[in-house]
């Protein structure tokens, strides 16, 4: 997840979905893999003095990914996000499976990349793999619940698609993974599937 891109209405669809899932489902805790990308260089404002820098303030009152504890504070979630920089793909979904494995209670793990699955197994920085899917899925106990964002492809049937694609992760039962959009963000959805 970048920064800018960080409290959109995709951000909406994607937090409603998980509270909504983690309330139906009693499911306590939320770990929000969030794949993290800081931005280094934010565009500048255009002044009739020539270029002036964002101040810091106002970026960070709008994409704060920290402010995620005030969502929790609200909905009495107790969310964990792992915001750690997304350099090293192996070592960084070995210690969010070390966390998914930590949690007592059960846990809704939120993979949270900037696009989605990766496209037919490829998969950059925006992207999460169907390995990486898979070693999620297998950290999880029973009761536990896995959700992924998606972003739209630019394909015909891209919801259908992605849904395929989350479900044919080896170990994931591909006839249990639900959808969840909505009309406020319709070029996203949620893909979720519960360990049984």
């Amino acid at each position: 997840m970048r920064d800018r891109w960080y409290g959109d209405n995709r951000d909406v669809v994607k937090w409603s979905a998980v509270v909504h899932l983690a309330r139906r489902e009693a499911i306590p805790d939320v770990l929000h893999a969030a794949l993290y990308r800081p931005d280094d260089e934010w565009p500048r404002l255009a002044t009739a003095r020539g270029p002036a820098a964002l101040p810091v303030e106002v970026v960070r009152h709008f994409r704060d990914l920290d402010d995620l504890q005030r969502l929790a504070a609200a909905t009495a979630l107790r969310i964990e996000t792992v915001k750690e920089p997304f350099l090293d793909r192996s070592a960084y979904f070995r210690r969010v499976c070390e966390r998914v494995r930590a949690y007592r209670a059960p846990v809704l793990v939120l993979l949270d990349p900037d696009t989605g699955l990766a496209p037919d197994g490829g998969g950059g920085a925006q992207h999460v793999t169907s390995a990486e899917v898979t070693a999620i899925f297998a950290a999880l106990r029973p009761g536990d619940l896995l959700a992924c964002y998606q972003h739209a492809r630019r394909q015909k049937d891209w919801r259908g698609r992605a849904r395929r694609a989350f479900a044919n992760a080896p170990g994931v039962p591909s006839f249990e993974v639900e959808v969840l959009c909505s009309d406020l963000a319709r070029d996203v959805l949620m893909l979720a599937v519960k360990k049984g």
